[in-house]
């Protein structure tokens, strides 16, 4: 939250928005300023001085309340930067726990084939064994050697991979790579097995974004009653208290004084052309705003269905994987053992220990796959979101 680039950026704009703010806010009241003056003047060698002090008001107010309605457009944009910045934590909070669960992912992997590489060179020293014994063909043994081979070649692409989610992560967080890397990545974080969840329209509402496109609807709809605010008329107020005398001392004494009170009222008479081009400009905007928003809510409602659907579909199907990798184990022992004693060929312990591998790692990757559903349906439903505690048989 500190380092992150996207979350520097979207405090700032907050920041600017904010400040927009208080500017509205000073344009619905009056402007002071106070001055002072001295100057020395010498004419045929007789030189005078004159010094004064003065004291200026001015206010300006719009019947067609052009202040007030710019004020609120002020207010409503503020109010969606800040959705937006909490839009910016939450999708940065679920890409950097997306990306430390492909991670550990992709380091569980790792271990997998550093298993499947033991059993490889297993088999790959059995066969050069029964072929010196004359009990094989040379070819069990090139094909033992074929597959120790990729399976070392499968190591380096993990490797890999693990690199370039250290990488990720470095770029999300800001903090050097070797910290990254001295990180211990565990197992891949499993939710609860059973998860109730309830979308009512009112909670896909309350996402950032979803509210962000909200306000720009209502801050829109604001811009329309400024500029139609130019079709009337304006008072301006201003006055001025001052005082002046030939020397420092005399300002402010009897005689001295001077002020001033002026209004104005003006009309646009010759230019509503461009009155009414602004105001057709600001409603075209407000019918973009207006779709943007329609589109923000089906937006949220297919993220969050899709979220859930891989939710469903990973859970269904971790109870087949897990049996499928137990069966898959004791197919590559029984075929081990079976080429051991010369009761198999090794294409069957070729093909079961790959499909023993397969198995293992669909399996991690579903585990994976179910973790991110869960952080996907975290992300549509905008974050923030904790489990409530039940009591026990509720």
């Amino acid at each position: 939250m500190t380092n992150n680039t996207d979350v520097v950026v979207a405090m700032s704009n907050l920041r600017a928005a904010q400040a927009s703010l208080l500017g509205a806010n000073a344009a619905l009241w009056p402007t002071a300023s106070i001055g002072a003056d001295a100057s020395s003047r010498r004419t045929d060698d007789v030189t005078s001085e004159s010094y004064s002090a003065d004291f200026g008001a001015s206010w300006r107010f719009s019947f067609g309340g052009r202040d007030i309605a710019a004020r609120r457009v002020a207010e409503l944009n503020t109010q969606a930067k800040a959705m937006l910045l909490e839009e910016t934590k939450s999708a940065m909070s679920a890409e950097v726990v997306s990306s430390y669960i492909r991670l550990c992912l992709a380091k569980q992997k790792l271990e997998l084939a550093q298993k499947n590489l033991v059993a490889l060179a297993e088999a790959k020293d059995l066969s050069q064994w029964r072929y010196q014994a004359g009990l094989v063909e040379a070819t069990d043994v090139e094909q033992a050697i074929a597959q120790y081979e990729s399976g070392k070649a499968t190591i380096a692409s993990y490797e890999q991979s693990i690199f370039e989610y250290q990488t990720a992560l470095s770029r999300l967080t800001l903090l050097p790579l070797e910290t990254i890397q001295a990180l211990e990545a565990g197992d891949i974080p499993q939710p609860p097995e059973a998860i109730a969840v309830a979308i009512p329209a009112r909670v896909l509402e309350l996402r950032p974004d979803v509210q962000a496109a909200k306000q720009s609807v209502l801050a829109a709809m604001e811009n329309i009653r400024v500029a139609q605010a130019d079709f009337w008329p304006s008072l301006s107020l201003s006055g001025t208290l001052g005082t002046t005398a030939a020397t420092i001392g005399a300002l402010g004494a009897s005689g001295t004084g001077v002020g001033a009170l002026i209004a104005s009222l003006s009309m646009p008479l010759l230019n509503w052309g461009s009155t009414i081009a602004a105001t057709e400009t600001q409603k075209a905007n407000l019918d973009r705003a207006t779709a943007q928003y329609r589109h923000s809510i089906v937006g949220a409602l297919e993220e969050t269905e899709n979220a859930l659907s891989a939710l469903n579909t990973a859970q269904r199907r971790k109870s087949s994987l897990t049996r499928a990798m137990q069966s898959s184990q004791i197919a590559a022992d029984l075929a081990r053992q079976q080429y051991s004693s010369g009761l198999a060929d090794y294409q069957t312990v070729l093909s079961t220990q790959r499909s023993l591998f397969n198995a293992q790692e669909t399996l991690a990757t579903n585990q994976a796959d179910w973790a991110i559903a869960h952080i996907d349906l975290y992300r549509t439903l905008g974050g923030g979101w904790k489990p409530q505690q039940t009591a026990a048989g509720e």
